[in-house]
């Protein structure tokens, strides 16, 4: 990587500290540049303040969901991708995360598929 080539930056959102942190040093394995936070609301207000190529977060937090998180995004910047990472059930009939630029990430989770995953929705532009 040169001088001139920048990291795609990803926001890390999860109320659970132990996941919030494996998923960040996952990101940050991959090469991204990356911050986290402990709420939906502390997210947002990073999302604010910069830049991000991917949002990740946690779909079941107290205060603010994955789903008001993504949404929230959505009026922010339509183009920014999303990734739900879930250990609870989605139900087919929700359309939400079949958005264009919205993945499914399932806990726990896996290496491959979050790079996988992250690489799918950059890639994609959307």
């Amino acid at each position: 990587m040169s001088q001139n080539d920048v990291l795609p930056r990803a926001l890390v959102i999860d109320d659970d500290d132990l996941v919030r942190n494996v998923i960040y040093d996952l990101v940050k394995s991959f090469g991204y540049d990356a911050d986290m936070a402990a709420s939906g609301a502390e997210g947002l207000a990073l999302f604010d303040r910069r830049h991000y190529d991917v949002v990740l977060t946690d779909l079941l937090m107290p205060g603010m969901t994955g789903w008001e998180v993504l949404a929230a995004v959505r009026e922010r910047d339509s183009k920014i991708p999303v990734l739900l990472v879930t250990g609870s059930a989605v139900y087919a009939d929700d359309v939400r995360p079949s958005q264009p630029g919205v993945m499914l990430v399932k806990k726990p989770v896996d290496l491959q598929i979050l790079e996988n995953a992250l690489s799918r929705v950059l890639a994609n532009g959307e």
